[in-house]
C-alpha cells in the first residue's frame, strides 16, 4: 500500500517538473528563474529549493524523467522476434526524436550552448547516457552481423540510432519547412536492422 501523502508528493512533483520543462522551452535557460518555475506550479520558492538546490539540478530532473520512456525495463512490453522488438523500439527513438517537443529542446540547446554551457553539459550528460538504453537492451538480443559481435552494445546501439536518425534529424532542426515521410522512415528502420543484424534476413 503507498504511504499516505506519497502519491500527493509525487503528483507535486510531476507537475513540477512540467511547469520547469514548460518554462525552459519558453523562455530558455538563461534567462528562466527559480522564481518563473515556482510560479508555473503554483508553490513558494522556499518549497521549491526545498526539492531542488538549483536550477541546473531541475533542469537534470526533467530530461531525466523524460529519459525514462528510453528504459527497455519501463517502457510497453514488445512482441515478435528480437529483430522486430528492435525495429519497434527504434520506431518509438524515432517518433521521440521528431517529436515537436524533443525538436524545440534541441534549438534550445544548440541555441544557449554558449551562454549557458551547464545547460549543454547537463543535456549531453543525461540524453547521450539514457538516450540509447532501450536500444542496448534489444542489441543484446539479436544476432548481430560477425564482424559487430565483439564491439560493445552501447557503440552498435548508437550507430544504429545514428543510421535511423539520418540527415533528416538535422534538417528537422534547422528548416521549419522540412517534412517527414513516414514510409521513408520505416524503410530506413527496415534497412538498418537488416544491416546490423544477420537473422534479419529471413525476417
Amino acid at each position: 500500500m503507498v504511504p499516505e501523502g506519497a502519491a500527493a508528493i509525487d503528483a507535486r512533483l510531476a507537475n513540477l517538473l512540467l511547469a520547469a520543462e514548460a518554462s525552459f522551452s519558453r523562455k530558455g535557460f538563461a534567462a528562466t528563474t527559480m522564481d518563473d518555475i515556482a510560479h508555473a506550479a503554483g508553490m513558494s520558492k522556499k518549497t521549491l529549493y526545498k526539492m531542488f538546490d538549483s536550477k541546473s539540478d531541475l533542469f537534470r530532473a526533467t530530461l531525466l524523467r523524460s529519459a525514462g520512456q528510453f528504459r527497455f525495463w519501463d517502457g510497453p512490453a514488445l512482441t515478435g522476434t528480437p529483430e522486430q522488438q528492435l525495429k519497434l523500439w527504434l520506431k518509438r527513438v524515432l517518433d521521440s526524436a521528431f517529436s515537436p517537443k524533443e525538436i524545440a529542446l534541441h534549438r534550445l540547446i544548440v541555441g544557449e550552448r554558449v551562454a549557458s554551457p551547464d545547460f549543454a553539459r547537463i543535456f549531453s550528460d543525461v540524453a547521450f547516457q539514457y538516450g540509447p538504453e532501450g536500444v542496448i537492451d534489444c542489441i543484446k538480443r539479436v544476432k548481430l552481423r560477425p564482424h559487430l559481435r565483439k564491439l560493445p552494445a552501447r557503440m552498435v546501439a548508437e550507430m544504429v540510432i545514428g543510421s535511423v536518425l539520418g540527415i533528416d534529424h538535422f534538417k528537422h532542426l534547422i528548416d521549419d519547412s522540412h517534412r517527414l515521410d513516414p514510409r521513408m522512415l520505416k524503410k530506413r528502420i527496415d534497412v538498418t536492422v537488416a544491416t546490423f543484424c544477420e537473422s534479419a534476413d529471413g525476417d
